[in-house]
């Protein structure tokens, strides 16, 4: 193990409930620099089972909606390994938008500050909603929005609506991006 040299390891889990697919997920990741895989599993929820710290979870499949937002509490990126992409590229591309990345630049958002972010763009509940669903109050809720807001607005990445937040949220790789079955329309990139 050469971590002693590399600081900059990143603790990697993959997950496929297919053997092969998950054989076929480690070698890609084994692949990227500074990656190294400590758990891997059929299901999302053995991860939790473990405990173990993780930097990001590389899985063939999106994870339902409660195990993403667990995952997001603990601070784990997710990384779904599209069929017919390279799942090598995908986490490079995800350890690359980390804090220590030259790429985009993302907001060190606490891990309330991932969980708040995800539950308000993860649906379309209205606010009240989602203040219950975290066991908060409405205007807690509503201050969790606005520093998390102006994180974005600090590292040059405005996010004035949900709509907004929702993108940088995909970006960041905090939820997965929409399946092109999905009922959610997406008219393009929102730009400036």
């Amino acid at each position: 193990m050469e971590a002693r040299d590399r600081p900059e390891s990143h603790r990697i889990a993959v997950v496929a409930a297919d053997s092969t697919v998950r054989e076929e997920l480690r070698a890609a990741v084994v692949r990227v620099p500074g990656a190294e895989v400590v758990a891997w599993s059929e299901q999302i929820g053995h991860l939790f089972v473990l405990g173990s710290r993780l930097d990001v979870v590389v899985c063939a499949a999106v994870p339902d909606r409660e195990d993403a937002v667990r995952l997001r509490q603990r601070g784990t990126a997710v990384v779904v390994a599209d069929p017919g992409s390279d799942p090598a590229e995908a986490l490079r591309a995800e350890l690359e938008r980390g804090p220590a990345g030259q790429g985009v630049r993302r907001p060190r958002l606490s891990p309330r500050q991932r969980e708040v972010l995800v539950a308000y763009v993860a649906g379309s509940d209205l606010l009240p909603t989602v203040a219950r669903e975290l066991g908060m109050d409405r205007e807690t809720l509503k201050t969790h929005l606005r520093r998390i807001r102006a994180k974005y607005a600090e590292v040059g990445r405005p996010a004035p609506t949900r709509r907004d937040l929702y993108v940088r949220a995909v970006e960041d790789g905090l939820v997965p991006a929409p399946a092109e079955d999905s009922h959610h329309h997406s008219g393009g990139r929102a730009g400036p």
